[in-house]
């Protein structure tokens, strides 16, 4: 009598075979890894942890805080553009490392970083959000934002909503100045279920901030809907 292999078993082996015909490799320096990010290059990406703007979470030179006690200290953007959010945090600056890992993601639709990601997303949530009352999670309508945002959902134990749609057609950011970025995203998103926020503190995720534009129109329309308070968390920032 013949015994059959489990299906576990031959999973298991199938994964073997896979591993040396194809061996794993590091999405940014191509190395064999037994992640998609090495040791090496994740040693690289420095987090933003100090000499923050307590607002909008630029970092600021140390002559900056001018006797200031860190932690207490707006930079010049924040005290002057009217933010409508209540805090915005990023893991890092974009940049080397982050910025190849963000480009494969995002552009390339390699999703199985989304664990890498979503990690460092925690990271960064953990050192400045752990302990704030968040309901819902949100992010900017995308493919590869909801793809994200589920897995990191399921990773800080906060529902993703996803209750955004874009309705207008908008080009790329890249290559705007700031009023053409702030005109171009104008009016292109909707909430299609309003009462699920009143009243609710809401995390809002996307990969990049560069000036804020499209973050801050998201804040917007929540604010709109009668969310209470809107936290923005971001994998990278421009320094």
């Amino acid at each position: 009598m013949i015994r059959k292999i489990p299906k576990k078993i031959n999973k298991n082996l199938l994964d073997i075979f896979k591993d040396i015909i194809a061996p794993p490799l590091c999405a940014v320096c191509g190395r064999v890894s037994p992640e998609f990010l090495c040791c090496e290059c994740l040693s690289r990406i420095k987090e933003i942890k100090d000499n923050i703007c307590i607002y909008c979470g630029r970092p600021l030179p140390g002559n900056k805080l001018n006797g200031n006690a860190p932690g207490s200290l707006k930079c010049n953007l924040s005290k002057n553009e009217g933010f409508n959010f209540f805090m915005h945090r990023s893991f890092t600056i974009y940049r080397g490392e982050i910025k190849k890992i963000i480009k494969k993601y995002k552009y390339n639709k390699i999703y199985a970083l989304k664990g890498i990601i979503g990690m460092l997303l925690k990271r960064a949530y953990e050192r400045n959000y752990k302990y704030e009352k968040i309901d819902y999670i949100e992010s900017v309508p995308g493919e590869h934002m909801e793809v994200l945002c589920e897995s990191f959902s399921k990773l800080i134990k906060i529902p993703f909503a996803g209750n955004i749609i874009r309705i207008k057609k908008v080009l790329k950011q890249q290559g705007l100045n700031l009023i053409q970025r702030k005109n171009n995203i104008k009016q292109a998103f909707k909430i299609k279920n309003c009462l699920l926020y009143y009243g609710k503190n809401i995390l809002v995720v996307d990969d990049v901030w560069t000036t804020g534009s499209t973050l801050m129109e998201i804040a917007d329309i929540l604010k709109k809907a009668g969310a209470d308070k809107i936290y923005l968390l971001t994998l990278a920032r421009g320094a």
